[in-house]
C-alpha cells in the first residue's frame, strides 16, 4: 500500500508540473543545447567501435552499467552498450559483411537479437531457441551480410522486459546501395522510463500482481493500469524534456527522420507544418508514398517508420510524441531552422486524421504464389490481462524446453504460409516474426488498397483482425511474439518450427535461458 500510495503521489506531481509547463515558454536554449549533453556526447565519440578488417566491418559492444543524465533532474545507473543511450549507432551498407562481438560486462546473462534483419537462425540470439545466454565476462560473436537495406534496431532479447527497459537496445541501419543523397539522415528512437527507477522493479512478474487499487483506470485491465502507473518519463534519443536534442535544420533541406519504438506503449506522432511522406514501415519501401499532412502517425512497440520531409516552411517546429493510452508520457523534438533557434516552438493544433497504412501509397501486384500452410493465431486473455495466450496456450520457459506449452507452427522450407490474426483482448498486440517479412493482405476482411505492407512486426489492435502471408525461406526455429514484452513475458509467444531442422546449439542446464 506505502508503494501504491507513494506511485500516486508520483503521478499527482507530474501532472501539476506537466501543467504549469503547458503554459510556460519554451526554454529552446535547453531543447537545442541540453546542458548536460556534451560530456554524454564525447563519451559516445570516445566510444565508437567499428572498424573494417579482411573485407568485414567488425563492430565490438560490451554490455554494461552507465550512469546516466536523462536530463539535469533524473539521473540513474542504467545498462548500456558502449556506454551510451541508446547504444551506439551501427551503421552499415548493402552487401557488408558485419561482424558483431558483445561481451557481457554485467553481472547477469544477456544476448542481442538484430530486430527485423533475417539473420541466419543460429544468429537470432534468443536464448534457449537459437543460442544459450551470454554469461558474465563472456563474449559471443554474431555475423551475417547485412544484404536486406532498412532501418532496424538491436536490443537484448534475454529477459526482455526488464534488460531492453534497462536500456540495452540501439539502432542499426542498412543503408541501401542507391540510397537518396538526404541532407540530414536521422534516427529517432522513443522510449520510456519510471522516474521511481527501473533498476528496483521486477517487470517480469508485473502481470500477477495484485491491482486491485491501482488508481482509478477502472476502466483499463489491470496490467494497463500497473503500465500507466509505472511509467512517466518519454526518452527520445537517451533524453528527457526538456533537453531532448533538437534537429536542426536548413531551409531546402531534404531530410530523413526513421522512427523506431524501441519501448511498451504505442505512441503517436505528429510532424507540424510541413507535407512528408512515409516512406518505409519496418524498413522495407511503400510504393509510391503520397505527400500527406495533418496526419499523425501510430507507432506501435518494435515498428519502424521513415518519413521523408521537404523543409520548406522556416521557423521553430515541433514533433510532439504521446504514448496513446499514457497521458504521462509525451514530448517534443525540436525540428529548428537555422536561424529560428531562439523561437517558440510551433506544434499542430490537432490531429485530423490517422495514417492508414492499408489505403497509403500506390498498389502494386505480388505474386506470393500458392498458399500451402494456413493457421489461425487467436490472441486470448483467460483472466482479463494477467496473462496472455496464443489460441489458449501460454509459453513457459519450460514450454521452451519442452515444445509443449506453446503454440507452435510447424512448416516446410518453400512453404507459403498464411496466418489469420484475430486479437480478442482489449490491448494492443504488436506480434513481430523473427527472420522473416510478411505480407499484410487484409485488415478487418478488407483486402489492402494502397502499397503493398511488408512488414515484420505489425500492431493489432482489439478487435481487429488481419491475413498476413510469408515465405518460408529461411529455415530454423522462430519465435513469433507480441513485443509488448510484458505481454510475451506473461505468454503471448509462438513458435514457426521448420520441420527437419537441428538447432546448430544445445541448451545448457546450468545457463538461466530467459528467451523473454
Amino acid at each position: 500500500m506505502k508503494r501504491i500510495l507513494t506511485l500516486v503521489l508520483l503521478l499527482t506531481v507530474f501532472i501539476i508540473v506537466l501543467v504549469g509547463c503547458s503554459t510556460s515558454p519554451v526554454d529552446h536554449s535547453k531543447m537545442v543545447h541540453g546542458e548536460d549533453d556534451s560530456t554524454d556526447n564525447k563519451q559516445q565519440e570516445e566510444t565508437q567501435q567499428i572498424e573494417t578488417s579482411e573485407g568485414k566491418v567488425v563492430i565490438n559492444l560490451e554490455a554494461k552499467v552507465t550512469h546516466w543524465m536523462f536530463n539535469n533532474d533524473l539521473m540513474e545507473d542504467i545498462w548500456t552498450y558502449n556506454g551510451s543511450l541508446p547504444g551506439q549507432e551501427i551503421r552499415v551498407q548493402e552487401g557488408d559483411h558485419v561482424v558483431i562481438n558483445l561481451t557481457n560486462s554485467l553481472d547477469v546473462p544477456t544476448s542481442l537479437h538484430l530486430h527485423g534483419v533475417p539473420v541466419p537462425n543460429e544468429m537470432d540470439g534468443v536464448p534457449g531457441v537459437t543460442q544459450n545466454a551470454i554469461m558474465p565476462g563472456e563474449t559471443f560473436t554474431y555475423e551475417f551480410v547485412a544484404d536486406t537495406p532498412g532501418t532496424y534496431w538491436y536490443h537484448s532479447h534475454q529477459d526482455g522486459a526488464n534488460q531492453i527497459g534497462m536500456g540495452l537496445y540501439g539502432a542499426l541501419v542498412v543503408e541501401h546501395k542507391d540510397q537518396p543523397d538526404y541532407d540530414l539522415d536521422q534516427v529517432i528512437m522513443i522510449d520510456e522510463w519510471s522516474s521511481m527507477g527501473m533498476a528496483d522493479m521486477d517487470h517480469s512478474g508485473m502481470d500477477h500482481g495484485d491491482h486491485g487499487n491501482m488508481g482509478d483506470n477502472s476502466d483499463q485491465p489491470p496490467h494497463a493500469e500497473m503500465m500507466n502507473m509505472m511509467y512517466d518519463t518519454l526518452i527520445v534519443n537517451g533524453k528527457a524534456s526538456p533537453v531532448i536534442e533538437a534537429i536542426g535544420v536548413s531551409e531546402d533541406d531534404t531530410i530523413k527522420l526513421r522512427f523506431v519504438n524501441t519501448g511498451l506503449f504505442t505512441q503517436v506522432i505528429t510532424i507540424p507544418g510541413h507535407e512528408f511522406k512515409v516512406t518505409h514501415y519496418d524498413g522495407q519501401q511503400v510504393n509510391e508514398p503520397e505527400l500527406i499532412s495533418d496526419t499523425a502517425i501510430r507507432i506501435a512497440p518494435a515498428e519502424r517508420y521513415d518519413v521523408e520531409i521537404e523543409m520548406n516552411q522556416p521557423g521553430a517546429w515541433g514533433i510532439q510524441i504521446y504514448a496513446e493510452e499514457n497521458e504521462n508520457l509525451r514530448g517534443i523534438v525540436p525540428l529548428v531552422y537555422a536561424g529560428f533557434e531562439d523561437e517558440e516552438l510551433q506544434t499542430a493544433d490537432s490531429i485530423q486524421s490517422f495514417l492508414d497504412i492499408s489505403a497509403y501509397g500506390s498498389p502494386m501486384n505480388v505474386n506470393f504464389g500458392e498458399i500451402t500452410k494456413e493457421f489461425d493465431m487467436i490472441l486470448g486473455s483467460d483472466d482479463g490481462g494477467e496473462t496472455f495466450t496464443i489460441n489458449g496456450k501460454q509459453m513457459t520457459t519450460k514450454g521452451f524446453e519442452s515444445h509443449e506449452d506453446h503454440e507452435i507452427y510447424e512448416v516446410e522450407e518453400g512453404d507459403v504460409v498464411k496466418v489469420n490474426i484475430v486479437n480478442d483482448t482489449d490491448v494492443d498486440h504488436p506480434m513481430h516474426l523473427h527472420g522473416h517479412f510478411f505480407y499484410v493482405v487484409s485488415r478487418n476482411g478488407q483486402p489492402v488498397k494502397g502499397s503493398p505492407i511488408l512488414k515484420e512486426t505489425l500492431n493489432v489492435r482489439p478487435n481487429e483482425a488481419y491475413e498476413i502471408v510469408f515465405v518460408a525461406d529461411n529455415p530454423g526455429h522462430w519465435m513469433f511474439h507480441c513485443h509488448e514484452l510484458h505481454h510475451a513475458s506473461g505468454g503471448m509467444v509462438s513458435e514457426v518450427r521448420y520441420s527437419g531442422y537441428t538447432p546448430a546449439f544445445t541448451p545448457d542446464p546450468n545457463i538461466p535461458n530467459k528467451p523473454e
